[in-house]
């Protein structure tokens, strides 16, 4: 028996109190009750022990009481499509036996019926562009599909110039190395983001210093930054979170004080707006990744941004080698690989073509988790300022275990077992190896983030239904957990 299916077997022995440990640390909602012989005689989910104390049995009463002794069953000679088809939302864990009734393995309805986090979405023109690519044989770097993108993007967000790099990592590497940061200087980064501002630091020679973000907006805390300037400090980079905009205005006020660069990243955030303009045309640049999980995607890919000519320049030349176009293979500096290739700027152009759309269908898909998800106590929503265009790169939740009886980790893996993908918040950066010992200070906000947060499905091509199902799923893992708890008590 395989060792998944043994942490949820118990024998005829077993108690409620077993029962209800077991669901505690396997989160499966389902445990098999087998005989000495491994013959299974039965099974109890989560709703059979709820019923069951609901109608005053003793956690300490025998569970083959209350188990259910007529369940469907599939069988070692059928083939796992046959099996499969007698799993839905009722029965979602199904026995498999042999011929002598042992339990032998199991199949899930979650492994059948995933419903991911994000997935790209290639519904408009990406194959005839990429097509046109491949005919006329503009597949590297050189192309006019790199140029129309860059053009459509620049245009998109009101931005003066826009250009296409490898990927969301690079635009930022590319941007601080453009901007002359390096050994010796402070670059200030939200504590609660993806390692990459921090990394980039780094690999220019400079230190990261973090500041703790804003718990209302899940940002990059003004006043935090504040703090944390020093005559080294050459840069901030507000980060613009799961696609909510930072608070520009008292951050660009400390940049302009001190004298310091703004890089906005908005690897999730295209589209975001603060205060009616663009994010990614605030700051001194604004970088963009289109990964395959971002709002666009050309696989890997990124961009950035700037409203400045002499900016513009220096990045063009580092992006290709450091080379002059007007004397070839004549090196003015030290210089990056950080190019896109026609092909996935063919596909960058396509998705740009259907941006509003996009945008538009991720505003229904809030609204319908709003709806569901705020009545339910210890549910947090994710931010949405009234100065700012939140696009929701993924839908994502705080779950507080005080109100709502059950910790984030516990409800990720109840949704897994609906077959719901989740992705728990970003690791603070001060905790993690390559930091550790370089940032000074505490860090409440984001810590607190980091252990509650909770991403959602936001994916482009989200059904109604599926929506639904993640909002049913959270909701009864939520009165499971507070019924649990008032029984324990």
């Amino acid at each position: 028996m395989k060792k998944s299916i043994q942490e949820i077997v118990l024998g005829t022995g077993a108690t409620l109190k077993d029962v209800m440990a077991t669901f505690d640390q396997t989160a499966q909602g389902v445990v098999f009750i087998v005989d000495a012989d491994g013959v299974m005689q039965g099974l109890l989910t989560d709703g059979d022990v709820r019923r069951a104390l609901l109608q005053s049995a003793s956690m300490a009463d025998a569970a083959e009481a209350y188990m259910s002794r007529a369940f469907a069953f599939g069988k070692v000679g059928s083939s796992r499509d046959e099996n499969a088809r007698l799993l839905d939302e009722k029965i979602r864990h199904l026995p498999i036996l042999d011929e002598a009734g042992r339990l032998v393995d199991m199949i899930r309805w979650a492994d059948l019926c995933q419903v991911p986090v994000m997935q790209p979405v290639l519904e408009g023109n990406e194959f005839k562009y990429v097509a046109d690519c491949l005919i006329t044989n503009w597949i590297s770097s050189q192309g006019p599909y790199v140029d129309r993108f860059q053009d459509r993007f620049a245009e998109y967000l009101c931005a003066a110039h826009a250009l296409c790099v490898s990927n969301g990592t690079a635009a930022l590497h590319l941007a601080m190395a453009a901007l002359g940061i390096g050994p010796g200087d402070e670059v200030i980064i939200p504590d609660l983001t993806f390692v990459s501002p921090a990394s980039m630091a780094i690999w220019c020679g400079a230190t990261p210093v973090f500041a703790d973000v804003d718990r209302t907006t899940w940002t990059i805390d003004p006043e935090s930054i504040k703090r944390r300037i020093t005559a080294r400090t050459r840069a901030i980079v507000p980060v613009h979170l799961y696609g909510h905009p930072c608070d520009m205005d008292p951050i660009l006020d400390l940049a302009r004080e001190h004298k310091l660069f703004v890089i906005e990243d908005c690897a999730e955030a295209l589209g975001a707006e603060y205060k009616g303009r663009k994010v990614g045309t605030i700051g001194d640049v604004g970088t963009f990744s289109f990964f395959a999980n971002k709002v666009i995607t050309t696989g890997e890919g990124g961009m950035v941004t700037t409203n400045s000519p002499e900016l513009l320049e220096k990045m063009t030349l580092l992006r290709d080698h450091g080379m002059t176009r007007d004397r070839r293979y004549w090196h003015e500096r030290a210089g990056f690989n950080y190019r896109l290739t026609n092909l996935q700027a063919a596909i960058g152009l396509a998705q740009m073509e259907h941006i509003d759309q996009i945008l538009s269908f991720r505003e229904e898909i809030v609204a319908r988790y709003n709806r569901q998800l705020g009545p339910i106590d210890g549910i947090i929503l994710p931010p949405a300022e009234p100065w700012a265009k939140n696009i929701f790169w993924l839908y994502s939740i705080v779950v507080d275990e005080q109100v709502a009886g059950i910790d984030r980790d516990a409800l990720a893996a109840r949704l897994a077992e609906y077959g719901i993908d989740t992705r728990p918040f970003f690791y603070p950066l001060h905790v993690q190896p390559p930091f550790v010992g370089e940032a000074a200070g505490e860090f409440p906000v984001a810590g607190w983030l980091a252990a509650n947060g909770l991403s959602l499905p936001t994916s482009n091509n989200l059904t109604v239904e599926e929506i639904d199902k993640v909002c049913s799923a959270i909701a009864s893992a939520v009165r499971h957990s507070s019924f649990a708890k008032g029984c324990d008590s």
